[in-house]
């Protein structure tokens, strides 16, 4: 299985095999103060799966780490693809998913890192860094 993007956006959808996305591809968040809750965080990725790989489950986790290594946020769940009945032999199938976060709660500025592993191995870690605003220096 490949794993042809991952990003960050602010929000993403998928419909009709299509990624619509907002605010996508950053790595840094500017906040006055921390804790930082952030009402919306969406992981916007397509696999890529050869025609071995469809028909089958694969455990995937997304792992959201804090700079101290703590586990913040921790999804398991599996991908199971179907082959359409239509697409043509030793044609990789191509899996779309925009995975929303809704209120991600960030208790301190730093280096985090959001990783994405599938049947126990990392394939992408995504850098997301929660940065501290100073205040504009008084005249």
């Amino acid at each position: 299985m490949e794993l042809d993007f991952a990003f960050l956006s602010d929000s993403a959808e998928v419909a009709n095999g299509k990624l619509y996305v907002l605010g996508g591809a950053f790595d840094t968040i500017w906040t006055k103060e921390t804790p930082l809750i952030l009402p919306r965080i969406t992981l916007v990725m397509r696999f890529l799966l050869t025609p071995a790989e469809v028909g089958r489950a694969h455990n995937m986790e997304i792992v959201v780490l804090g700079e101290d290594g703590k586990r913040i946020i921790n999804l398991a769940t599996n991908l199971s693809v179907e082959r359409p009945p239509t697409m043509a032999a030793g044609t990789k199938q191509s899996v779309p998913i925009a995975l929303n976060f809704f209120n991600a709660r960030f208790e301190k500025a730093g280096s985090h890192s959001v990783e994405i592993l599938v049947n126990g191995t990392s394939l992408k870690s995504i850098p997301l860094r929660i940065m501290l605003q100073t205040p504009a220096p008084a005249n």
